[in-house]
């Protein structure tokens, strides 16, 4: 994941060299095959190298164009070459070795600011259009790259990431606590805000949309997509969904492993969505000699315990699927706390416990070769719902035949009682303001706190009850489709990629296929009674890789297996250290303000180290999230004092 950097004054003065070079070392890990900078008066930009592709081979950026006036810097790839080559009327000689930015210049130097709506990809790029005296930014539809900024009173600053931004004297560092309440609670006023980081004056910029910055400083954005079914894809029959499924992902797959200059890497959970990655990444990988370097987080192979997790489901896929390289991460030298912390240091970010394992399986997989890599986040959301509302909505729009069957198959295999299915996946999405009501009644009209060890007085400071949690109504809707698209523009809004700070420590970049913009408008045009078969969710996954997921994937379980699925032994090992954390850091009252240390204390005192649930642990997860946003919050506050 290269990186893209600049500065654009607005008083007058020249762009410093200097300044660009901290940001260039800053953002070192994420560029570490060649770091190049250009001053032209009052802009300058800069671009730090990593090679994933061919065309990489042949990059040197910052780019201009002299005759037209423009430079520019991205990060980039590129999946429509031939269509776009073809328009611009660029030889296909031509073409094989021009670098995906010199094809995004050429683009812009026929559409403008338009070019953005004419790419497939993922990309991030800026622009200095020097006739128009003008800064163009734009970032891809879903955010698979970023770009965050800061405007100060006498600039304009963009950096791939926070360190980038950071490494300028002018940049602030200070945390929005409002911010951080509204990640952490979900607050209505407080969450949805496009682009919105935790750190005060500084923002990304929203996915599917450009942005300009005059060279007085005048900014201006919007969006050039939104979430929507292609017309193409709309009402159409099974047979035709069954084979678009296959096909419109296995592109996606595809466009992210043919022009690798190293092997692909995948962290494979064992679930529908990255086994679906890994069964269509083959047809891709057939004449190049490379197998894709998977990376799955277990029970040791001499585990013989109770604890549920993805081991089988990984050996199945390793087992039907030959061009997968699996190594296993057991996460014998997990060290949570030292994990933590350096995952601050790399990134200047909140990471908690699943992200130094995530950060663990992304270096394994970079050590193995692997600078591009994949994740199955996103299925959820696209093409293979869960099945939550499914019934709701069958029963809502007259399939009631349908709905009495599909009813009595889920009881069959739905481990809960009546009462639960009734509430859960009738009542809620038929009735969810009524049902959120009559919650809030019982619970004496007081919200409901997602992280119990936050401090509630804090919380209840920045939102009244009525409004928290009031921005997630559609995700209680019978309305499957709406649900979706409500997701898809949460990610969207997020300021970062997800994975993108954690790949780029370790030299490489996440691409999620899921978030694919051609993944997004057919999984919005597919009827949603088709994900749902004999009480089984992911029925239009089944049917349409049959024959690349194992057969057991026909008839396996809801569950999905937790990524530390020992998660409550592993916690209970450093719980003494965690309890003289607390003690020390409990005397600040600033940390009282925010964290409620004696809360943290209750929960993680509410299991023993032999009662798991799998990684599901609820009591051990807040009292972890607590922990980890007070380590983060005093690290924080003393490296800024």
């Amino acid at each position: 994941m290269s990186a893209i950097l600049g500065i654009l004054r607005f008083d007058g003065a020249r762009a410093s060299a200097r300044d660009l070079e901290r940001m260039g070392n800053a953002l070192a890990p994420r560029g570490p095959d060649a770091r190049r900078f250009l001053v032209q008066g009052s802009v300058g930009l800069g671009h730090c190298l990593l090679r994933v592709n061919h065309e990489d081979m042949f990059e040197r950026q910052p780019l201009r164009d002299v005759e037209a006036d423009l430079t520019l810097v991205a990060d980039c790839r590129i999946d429509n070459r031939e269509e776009l080559a073809a328009d611009l009327q660029i030889p296909a000689q031509q073409l094989r070795d021009m670098p995906d930015s010199a094809l995004l210049l050429r683009a812009y130097r026929q559409w403008g600011e338009a070019c953005a709506e004419r790419l497939l990809g993922d990309f991030a790029f800026a622009l200095w259009d020097g006739r128009a005296r003008k800064l163009v930014l734009a970032r891809d539809h879903m955010g698979q790259r970023t770009i965050l900024y800061h405007r100060g009173k006498d600039f304009f600053a963009f950096a791939s990431s926070f360190k980038g931004l950071m490494a300028l004297p002018d940049v602030p560092q200070r945390l929005s606590m409002e911010r951080v309440a509204a990640g952490l609670i979900g607050a209505a006023r407080l969450n949805h805000v496009p682009g919105a980081t935790a750190f005060d004056g500084i923002e990304g910029l929203p996915g599917a949309t450009v942005m300009t910055v005059g060279a007085s400083g005048e900014v201006a954005a919007r969006r050039y997509w939104e979430p929507r079914a292609d017309p193409a894809h709309e009402n159409r029959d099974k047979a035709y969904y069954v084979a678009a499924y296959r096909r419109v992902l296995g592109e996606a797959v595809s466009c992210r492993i043919r022009r690798l200059l190293h092997p692909p890497g995948l962290l494979l959970s064992g679930g529908y969505d990255s086994a679906a990655i890994a069964g269509l990444a083959g047809p891709a990988l057939t004449g190049s000699g490379r197998k894709v370097i998977a990376v799955a987080s277990v029970m040791p192979a001499d585990y013989r315990g109770t604890i549920r997790h993805a081991r089988r489901w990984v050996e199945m896929c390793a087992r039907d699927m030959p061009h997968l390289d699996v190594r296993y991460y057991a996460r014998e030298d997990l060290d949570l706390l030292a994990g933590m912390e350096r995952g601050f240091a790399e990134s200047g970010l909140f990471v908690g416990p699943y992200g130094v394992v995530t950060n663990a399986m992304i270096g394994i997989a970079a050590r193995a070769g692997a600078r591009l890599i994949m994740d199955g986040h996103g299925g959820d959301y696209t093409l293979n719902p869960r099945g939550g509302g499914l019934l709701a909505h069958l029963l809502k729009s007259g399939h009631v035949r349908l709905f009495l069957a599909e009813l009595r198959a889920h009881r069959r295999l739905a481990e809960e009682s009546w009462r639960a299915t009734v509430i859960n996946e009738l009542a809620f999405p038929l009735l969810p303001r009524l049902m959120t009501a009559l919650r809030r009644m019982k619970r004496g009209g007081k919200p409901s706190p997602p992280y119990g060890a936050v401090n509630q007085t804090w919380t209840g400071e920045l939102a009244e009850p009525g409004n928290l949690g009031a921005d997630n109504a559609p995700l209680q809707s019978a309305d499957p489709l709406e649900r979706l698209r409500f997701i898809q523009r949460k990610i969207m809004d997020g300021a970062t990629a997800g994975g993108a700070e954690r790949a780029s420590a370790h030299g490489a970049e996440v691409s999620r296929p899921f978030h694919d913009k051609r993944v997004v408008e057919l999984a919005l045009a597919i009827p949603p009674r088709l994900h749902l078969n004999s009480g089984r969710s992911r029925a239009l996954a089944r049917a349409a890789l049959q024959d690349v997921y194992p057969p057991e994937f026909q008839t396996r379980w809801r569950k999905n297996d937790d990524e530390i699925p020992d998660f409550q032994m592993r916690v209970k090992t450093i719980e003494p250290q965690l309890l003289a954390e607390i003690a020390r850091m409990e005397r600040s009252d600033e940390l009282c303000r925010y964290i409620d240390f004696a809360r943290i204390r209750d929960l993680l005192a509410a299991r023993r180290a032999d009662d798991h649930n799998s990684g599901w642990e609820q009591e051990t997860h807040r009292a972890m999230q607590a922990f980890t946003l007070a380590r983060y919050l005093d690290r924080t506050w003393r490296r800024n004092s």
